[in-house]
């Protein structure tokens, strides 16, 4: 129940902005313009990123791995990790099927 109550303040507090936001989305004579850009700028961030998590991963996975052979081993911290990679892995594909659906091919 308290978190309908947040929702219903901040709908409340941001109306206008809320209201420009969806009237620009979807009322915008172009909008394909929009969300094209958007996922351009998407696959861009997603390029850039791929290339510093997949190593920070490794190093993170390798770390955890030493520590376990200290004895203080954190299952917690390989599990988030493990998770990270899966869901950076998967994340790009899942935007291409989105795209595709969008671009109506």
């Amino acid at each position: 129940m308290w978190c309908i109550g947040k929702i219903e303040k901040f709908i409340c507090d941001n109306k206008w902005t809320l209201g420009l936001l969806l009237s620009v989305l979807l009322y915008a004579n172009d909008a394909f313009a929009v969300f094209e850009s958007l996922r351009g700028a998407g696959t861009t961030i997603f390029n850039g990123l791929r290339t510093i998590i997949y190593p920070a991963a490794t190093i993170g996975i390798a770390c955890v791995c030493i520590a376990g052979m200290f004895g203080s081993f954190n299952w917690k911290w390989l599990i988030a990790i493990l998770i990270g990679v899966f869901v950076i892995s998967f994340a790009h594909e899942t935007a291409d099927l989105a795209g595709a659906n969008i671009a109506g091919g």
